[in-house]
């Protein structure tokens, strides 16, 4: 008797969950839809700033592929009072040298385009917006370079030839030198984690939404071809814009600002050697071609960026909506339960073979009610 019993009282135990949890999606006005950005309506503006201290050493670039006359040696000095002399005729000294790279860089003429992709859902009857799996390289179409300088820059006391030249080491100076580029700036949320925000009405199947959500920050910068280090940065921030929709379709516009100042990276990163020509108008032996051999002793990356985004995206079904009317209801359990007593295909729920595994997937679904339902 009690073996007969159990599975009635189950059975009505659980009808009555689904009954209880199915008015909620019954009344449910909600939709979601996978957005891809447009990257030619999409822009990036920013502010970009590196400090990165060094130690190293530099020598002359006594390459036989240059011309005879370009072929510079270095002869280190003993003090700042010690005559050059005269140097051997394959002398070239490594000078031990030591400063800090400095760039900085703003949005300039030429536009930079973010990419990426991320999924909106909208709830009309509830006012609630949701984002996920939000993940864009804000720097998609070109890199953010910025100018760099080598800022206090010590060196031994040295001599040059070809063409010659004295330096003894006086003060520090500052050389101009070269580009450091952002290769790749992604933001991304947590992937499969939703965060929730605010929707209102703004016109005809338009309305303005608002999700404050947690990104990560992932650089990947490089000097001169060689990579400078810099830690990804968990920020918050708010996306926010508009979403207009036509039946599967929907099109977006919106923007995030996104702050990246994570705490110096402290671990040494060596330089790749770099040939550098020490400019006609600076004071330290100008024209002479140097290799430089770098170790950035820690660097310090900020950047403020503020991403306008365009998109296109597509409404998202819901999987476990079995009768596909756009509401989540008891009738879908029943319906998928009539399915997979039958052994349809239909019923391979996790798409590993029809088990009761699929039964417990498909309630978790129904439950769980995931972006899209």
């Amino acid at each position: 008797m009690h073996d007969r019993l159990f599975p009635f009282v189950a059975g009505m135990t659980f009808a009555a969950a689904v009954a209880g949890a199915s008015a909620s999606r019954a009344l449910a006005t909600g939709s979601a839809y996978a957005f891809t950005t447009t990257p030619a309506s999409s822009t990036l503006a920013y502010t970009f700033g590196s400090s990165a201290p060094f130690t190293g050493t530099m020598l002359g670039e006594n390459n036989p592929t240059r011309p005879a006359a370009e072929q510079t040696r270095t002869k280190r000095l003993a003090t700042i009072f010690s005559p050059c002399g005269t140097p051997t005729a394959t002398q070239n000294d490594l000078v031990n040298v030591s400063g800090t790279i400095a760039a900085n860089g703003s949005t300039g003429a030429t536009p930079i385009h973010p990419a990426g992709t991320f999924k909106l859902g909208i709830d009309t009857g509830a006012s609630t917006s949701t984002l996920q799996d939000f993940s864009v390289d804000l720097v998609a179409s070109a890199p953010l370079n910025a100018n760099a300088n080598l800022n206090g820059f010590t060196y031994q006391s040295f001599c040059a030839i070809n063409p010659g030249c004295t330096a003894p080491f006086l003060i520090p100076i500052s050389l101009p030198l070269g580009t450091v580029s952002v290769t790749s700036l992604v933001a991304a949320q947590s992937a499969g984690v939703p965060e929730s925000g605010t929707l209102s009405a703004s016109g005809v199947n338009t309305w303005n939404f608002s999700v404050p959500c947690t990104l990560t920050v992932t650089p990947t910068i490089s000097f001169s071809g060689s990579p400078v280090p810099a830690d990804p940065q968990t920020i918050a921030s708010v996306f926010a814009g508009t979403i207009t929709v036509n039946g599967a379709a929907a099109t977006m516009t919106g923007s995030a600002t996104l702050n990246y100042n994570p705490a110096p990276v402290t671990t040494p990163t060596p330089q790749a050697p770099t040939p550098f020509t020490i400019p006609p108008t600076s004071t330290l032996c100008p024209n002479i071609n140097l290799i430089l051999t770098l170790t950035i002793t820690s660097s310090t990356v900020t950047s403020s960026n503020t991403a306008n985004l365009a998109a296109t995206g597509t409404k998202i079904a819901c999987r476990c909506d079995t009768n596909a009317n756009g509401t989540l209801e008891v009738q879908d359990i029943f319906d998928f339960l009539n399915l997979w007593f039958a052994g349809s295909p239909q019923a391979d729920f996790n798409g590993g073979g029809l088990s009761v595994q699929d039964i417990f997937d498909f309630l978790a679904c129904w439950f769980g009610r995931p972006l899209g339902c």
